[in-house]
This record gives C-alpha cells, structure tokens and sequence, in this order.
C-alpha cells in the first residue's frame, strides 16, 4: 500500500519541481529584461527620452526636489513656500512637457512626408526599378524630417534586410498610429502576392486620406482650446474683482463688529483677507493647471499634450496674484 502511494507522491513533486523551475525561469527572465531597459536608457538617455518624453521625468523630478528642499528651508512654511510648491511643480512638468511637444512636432512632419514618399517609391518601381534601388535614389531627395528615417531604411535594405522588415523597424522608431496602420497595410498586402506598386499607392492614399481627417479635426477642435483659455481669464476676472470689492467690504464689516461687540462678531470679526486672498490663489492654480490638460484632451486628443497649456495658465495665475491682486 505505501510502496504504491510512493511513486505517485514522487511524480507531483517532480511536477511540483518542473513548474517551480519554469517559473525561476521566467522570473529571471523579467528581471533581465528590466536591467537590459535600464542599461539601454543610461547609454543614451537622450534618445530615449526624444522617443519616450515621460523619461525626462527621471531627471527633472530629483531637481524639482533639491529646489523644493532648499527654497522650502529659506521660506519655511509661509505664505512664501505657495510659490516653492508652484515652481517645484513646474520644474517637474516642464522638460516632459517641452520633449512631448518638440516630439510631436516632429512625428507631425514625418507622417506628412510619409505618403509622398510611399508614392516616390511606388513610381520608381513601376518604371522599372526595384525596390532597393528605388528606396536608394529617394534617400538623395529631401524629404523634410523623414529624410533621416529613409536613409536608414536604405542602410538596412544595402545590409540584405527585406523592405517589409525595414518598414517594420522604421514603424517601431516612430511609433504612430498612422505608421504602424501604413506598414501593417503593405506587408499584409505584400506578402499575400499582391502588387507592390499598387499596394504603395493605395497606403499612400490612405495616409493622405488621414492627415486630412487629423486637420479638420485638429482645426475644429481649436475652438475648445481658445474656450479653455477664455473660460479661465473670465475666471481670474471674477476673483479679481472679489479681491478688491468683496474681501476689502468684509474685512472692514469684520473689524466694526468686532469693535462694536454686536451679534455678528463670531461669523464676521474672525474675518481674515490674506486667508481668502490665499484660498484665491490656491483655486486659481488648481484651475490653471486643469483647464491646460483639458485643453490639450480637448485640442490634440492627449492630456499629455496640454502640460504646455498648464504651465501658461499656473504661470499668468502667479503673475496675476502677484502683481496685480
């Protein structure tokens, strides 16, 4: 009875062992890969952080942090350390906000230029040319901030590499939506025996086709932005006319009650206008900051992209409390 129960115990445990080793395996694995990404982002951040903005974060938030320390030990927590919290935040949101920027501008231009060079390509190999030599004489026009893009596709198809493969690597260094929809759109095509030409001219179509929506959509999307911007100066305007009509009004109600003893006292004499004044300002940059992320939702369908627009409007709010109220 034991000598048969033996072999059965030993097999799930062998089993037990079998998965447990698998497991190690994969754990390993997933920690290898983590410490490969972090080698690879500290050989060339830049570049990195040019494809990814979010990276840039890595380095402007330890420095938003010495500021916060250092500035906070000179103000302590005074009305003063408002202003640290508001540019530590700045600090911080800044870089990603000017990298996300400067790489969409980018990615703008390139997918402009992608249909006329899938339409260059298209005409050279239907005069005769292939598709290495019509990708190599492409690579000598000028073709904007594509023309970087297209010499290395060039390099890899000199290197023997398949113009489907070369098409696919050029979509991972972009990574755009329209890029990957164009590529997927010729490989499938390709390898499924049809016209190579033919299949360049209708992904070209496409692309053009998609700009064009991109545009009309961006241009009527533009006024949610502008009300974005208007909503929060009409905003700014009704506090600043309760900083100089409501609070001054109230603080003096305050002292005569408490002056005169009367029943008001409790409610009005504790009345305090560099506290309101301050809630003002408080609620002027939460304000700022959110209308700029809706503004970028709203105009270029990224909240990422309004970080722009958050650092205009916090920054006309501090100005406004500053100098003006």
């Amino acid at each position: 009875m034991t000598d048969d129960k033996t072999p059965t115990n030993l097999g799930l445990d062998d089993v037990s062992f079998e998965g447990l080793d698998e497991d190690n395996v994969l754990l390993e694995m997933t920690r290898a890969n983590k410490w490969i990404k972090i080698r690879n982002f500290l050989k060339s951040p830049q570049q990195h952080m040019k494809k990814q903005p979010i990276y840039g974060m890595a380095f402007s938030i330890p420095i938003a942090l010495i500021f916060l320390v250092l500035a906070g030990l000179k103000t302590g927590f005074t009305p003063a350390f408002d202003n640290v919290i508001l540019f530590t935040i700045l600090i911080a949101i800044i870089p990603p906000g000017v990298l996300q920027h400067t790489r969409r501008k980018t990615v703008k231009k390139i997918e402009e230029y992608f249909p006329n060079f899938l339409r260059d390509v298209a005409e050279m190999n239907r005069s005769g040319m292939t598709l290495t030599r019509s990708v190599n004489t492409i690579a000598k026009g000028e073709y904007g901030e594509l023309s970087h893009e297209i010499r290395q596709i060039d390099s890899m198809l000199s290197w023997g590499i398949s113009f489907e493969e070369a098409l696919e690597k050029f979509a991972d260094r972009v990574e755009t939506p329209l890029i990957y929809r164009s590529v997927a759109l010729i490989n499938q095509a390709s390898r499924a025996g049809g016209n190579v030409p033919d299949v360049l001219e209708v992904a070209a179509k496409d692309a053009y086709t998609l700009k064009l929506l991109e545009r009309d959509r961006l241009s009527n999307m533009i006024i949610y932005v502008v009300i974005s911007y208007m909503s929060f100066l009409v905003f700014l305007f009704v506090i600043g006319i309760l900083s100089y009509s409501f609070i001054p009004v109230m603080a003096e109600a305050g002292i005569s009650a408490a002056k005169t003893g009367g029943g008001a006292e409790n409610l009005i004499g504790v009345f305090d206008p560099d506290t309101f004044n301050r809630l003002f300002f408080h609620a002027s940059l939460i304000q700022g900051f959110s209308s700029g992320l809706v503004a970028g939702q709203m105009g270029e369908g990224e909240a990422v992209a309004g970080l722009k627009h958050s650092v205009i409007l916090s920054l006309v709010a501090w100005l406004t409390f500053t100098f003006i109220i």
